[in-house]
Formats: structure tokens, sequence, C-alpha cells
């Protein structure tokens, strides 16, 4: 099996913010992860997607699970942080989005996109 070429993209959450600028993941991909920063505990992490760069950004949310038609909202746990996190994005546009602002430091997100 061979592996194809590893993309990474890079976005900063800056001090007292709860969205970052949007990131172009220039495709799409069937492995993304998000590498998440080491985080004092007290904001979860969302993701919002959008089909263009400038366009409006909305909530992702997860396909239901079997026996139920509501789908949940992707939300990582403030208690995760300084991992790796497998995502299953489809947009091209994403943004990463605090429900609380942090005001200690910026905190740096990576996505690791492969097409294989």
């Amino acid at each position: 099996m061979t592996i194809g070429a590893v993309k990474p993209f890079t976005t900063t959450m800056t001090s007292g913010s709860t969205l970052t600028n949007a990131v172009d993941l220039a495709g799409g991909y069937n492995n993304v992860m998000i590498v998440i920063p080491t985080m004092t505990s007290g904001t979860d992490i969302r993701l919002k997607g959008s089909e263009e760069l400038d366009g409006t950004y909305r909530a992702i949310y997860l396909e239901p699970k079997v026996g139920s038609t509501t789908p949940t909202l992707f939300n990582i746990a403030s208690s995760v942080t300084n991992c790796m996190f497998p995502i299953s994005v489809s947009n091209q546009y994403v943004k990463v989005e605090f429900t609380t602002a942090c005001t200690a430091s910026a905190h740096v997100f990576k996505f690791i996109c492969n097409a294989n």
C-alpha cells in the first residue's frame, strides 16, 4: 500500500478570540487529523465549514448514529489537549472555534491531510 503526500495546514487562535481565520485545505481528503496544542481546559473546540473562502461558515455536525435521526454537533471536550484527533471534514474551507475565549496565549492548530 502506498501513502500519498501528506499535506499540513496551520491556523492560529489569537488570544481573546473564539474563531480562527479560514484554513484552505486545498481539496478533499480521506484522512484528516487535527493537531490540538497544549491548552488549559475550559473551552471546547468546534469546527465550522464553508464551500467558499469568504463564504458563510456553519457548524459541522457528525452523521447520525444508527437508530437516531438527530445529528450530533462536532465538539472536542476541553479536556482533550496536546494530541492528534482524527476528523471527518468534507469542506475545503474550515475554521476552528472555541466555546469560550482563552486569554492566556495564542494556540496553533494544524490539519494533517492525506488523500489515501
